[in-house]
């Protein structure tokens, strides 16, 4: 049996979310409701208990988001790509959550991760163009 979770702005985890009910939180992004919740969301997809694939959000609390794709059978994850040039810059988004700068894009592109990933949650969301974080370069 497969589904979905989802860990948003600090709730309680969702174990059948609506896509309807989050659309809001992006299409009409707020800073502030971010860093109330934690300036993060966490789907997750799950077969038979097991975590599958996970798309994680971070906002930076100036308008953009990152977007990270996760393969856990595989053991890959992947960031969006904003600016392909700052991949490799990476910053502190809040809390010690440090992410490349290239992978931040605008809610709405987030948002479409979003959607793709609900219709085909094995395959990276095809709206977006992605990078594999083992070819970015971390600080020690």
């Amino acid at each position: 049996m497969s589904e979905f979770n989802c860990i948003f702005l600090g709730r309680e985890v969702d174990r059948s979310p609506e896509l309807s009910e989050y659309a809001k939180s992006f299409l009409n992004y707020s800073a502030a409701e971010w860093n109330r919740g934690g300036g993060d969301c966490v789907f997750s997809y799950i077969e038979d208990g097991l975590s599958l694939a996970v798309l994680v959000v971070l906002h930076d609390g100036k308008g953009r988001m990152s977007v990270r794709y996760d393969l856990a059978r595989a053991r890959k994850a992947y960031y969006s790509i904003g600016s392909k040039d700052e991949m490799n810059t990476i910053v502190d988004v809040g809390d010690d959550q440090f992410v490349p700068l290239g992978s931040l894009v605008s809610p709405l592109t987030a948002w479409h991760a979003v959607e793709d990933f609900f219709v085909k949650p094995l395959e990276m969301p095809g709206r977006l163009h992605w990078m594999n974080a083992e070819e970015i370069v971390w600080p020690e």
